[in-house]
């Protein structure tokens, strides 16, 4: 896999630095098939906090459902949020992730499309 090693560095709306980078994600049997034969089950991108306790803090998601947004809606994203605390990037951080996947997606011969119904 191309580009596998490549981190993002950005910031929350919040100040909150981040290391974004594209990981092979963990499935099991459970995992739909059409996931596994379009191969878009094997990757997510990490949205990993950086200067928190906790050293594994971040979220991840699969990077077809980033791109979800490429094709309609676009903007930003709420990473978590509770009352008085919250952690979110903007349509530009937005932007360069979703370019960013695409890179990895054109490097690595990935389907992303969305088949018309």
């Amino acid at each position: 896999m191309k580009l596998i090693k490549e981190v993002l560095k950005e910031t929350t709306e919040q100040n909150k630095t981040l290391d974004i980078y594209i990981s092979e994600s963990k499935h099991d049997e459970t995992t739909p098939e059409e996931w596994v034969k379009e191969k878009t089950h094997k990757f997510e991108v990490v949205f990993h906090f950086n200067n928190v306790p906790n050293p594994n803090y971040g979220f991840s998601y699969y990077i077809d459902t980033i791109m979800d947004s490429y094709w309609g809606n676009t903007g930003g994203l709420c990473l978590y949020g509770h009352k008085y605390d919250y952690a979110s990037v903007n349509e530009e951080v937005m932007d360069r992730v979703r370019a960013f996947i695409q890179r990895f997606v054109d490097a690595n011969n990935l389907n992303l499309h969305k088949e018309n119904k």
